[in-house]
């Protein structure tokens, strides 16, 4: 199977399509192989006698196999016929040698002789055993024994012609949709880098690295300038004043924090020192003065009620 054409070679190349399509139709098989048609003549009739061949063998067997097993399998045989049958299907499958046949003669005799009504056990056998066998290759539908051969043929013509058919325009149409991912593939690829060269190398990328250095320059130029300015042009009398004025604040307002601290350490200085018994004295004396405080609030209470 050749790859498919991408049509801008058959475009720039019309000839060279009268080619592949000579190749397709007269020098190629469908499966990719040379073509040869006196040696597939010749290989086409060695597969006919090969087919034929075979259908005879099995065909041989299948009806030696169903002699050998016809006894157990019908009860409308005679027992008498169980013997004949026996014995021919020994003679059939070389299990009795020439030297002891003409000791069988009367069973063979007999055997043909009664060939009409073993044929139709036999035939009614084989069509129960094709009944069967159509029952279980489909189960839901299954063909009648009519139809068989005509199924049989469907199926072979699947297996051999329509399926490998199948097969080869699913590869084939396979292989044109990777074509076409891989034309897309390039096609992406082509434009990410486009953009990339755009977004990092392009005209875009140096608008905006030369507008930024821009915006620095000028930056660093409004820095130099202020600097200048403050060193050129001294701060107002008023500012300085008010500068100090707020430092002098500020520095009071440190102080006075300070201060605070050292009093608060020193308080916390005495409570260690006094420890456990310094505390539950504090406690004490804050409970009598409470007591006291309600005592003396009481009785000015009755001053000013007795008055």
């Amino acid at each position: 199977m050749l790859p498919p054409l991408d049509p801008a070679i058959v475009q720039r190349n019309p000839n060279f399509e009268v080619l592949y399509k000579d190749l397709c139709t007269r020098k190629l098989n469908p499966d990719g192989s040379t073509r040869d048609t006196k040696k597939q003549r010749v290989h086409d009739e060695i597969r006919r006698s090969l087919t034929i061949a075979r259908t005879n063998y099995h065909s041989s067997q299948i009806l030696i196999d169903s002699l050998s097993s016809l006894s157990t399998h019908t009860t409308s045989l005679p027992p008498d016929l169980h013997s004949p049958i026996e014995t021919t299907t020994a003679l059939l499958t070389h299990q009795i040698p020439s030297s002891d046949r003409d000791i069988l003669t009367e069973n063979t005799t007999t055997f043909l002789d009664n060939i009409s009504p073993i044929a139709t056990t036999l035939s009614t056998h084989l069509a129960q055993t094709a009944t069967h066998i159509c029952t279980i290759a489909n189960p839901t539908n299954p063909p009648t024994f009519s139809n068989l051969n005509a199924t049989a043929a469907s199926l072979q013509e699947n297996a051999t012609i329509s399926l490998p058919q199948s097969l080869q325009h699913a590869n084939q149409d396979l292989a044109n949709t990777l074509t076409t991912l891989l034309t897309t593939h390039l096609l992406l690829l082509t434009h990410a880098i486009r953009i990339l060269e755009q977004t990092q190398h392009g005209a875009l990328t140096r608008h905006t690295h030369t507008t930024s250095e821009h915006m620095h320059t000028r930056a660093t130029l409004l820095a130099l300038q202020a600097k200048i300015h403050m060193l050129a042009h001294p701060p107002p009398a008023e500012f300085v004043a008010a500068l100090k004025e707020f430092r002098r604040v500020q520095g009071s307002g440190e102080r006075g924090l300070r201060d605070r601290e050292m009093l608060a350490k020193k308080g916390l200085e005495l409570y260690g020192k006094a420890g456990e018994k310094g505390m539950r004295d504090l406690a004490r004396r804050k409970v009598w003065i409470e007591g006291e405080i309600e005592r003396v609030e009481g009785e000015i209470g009755e001053l000013e009620r007795g008055g």
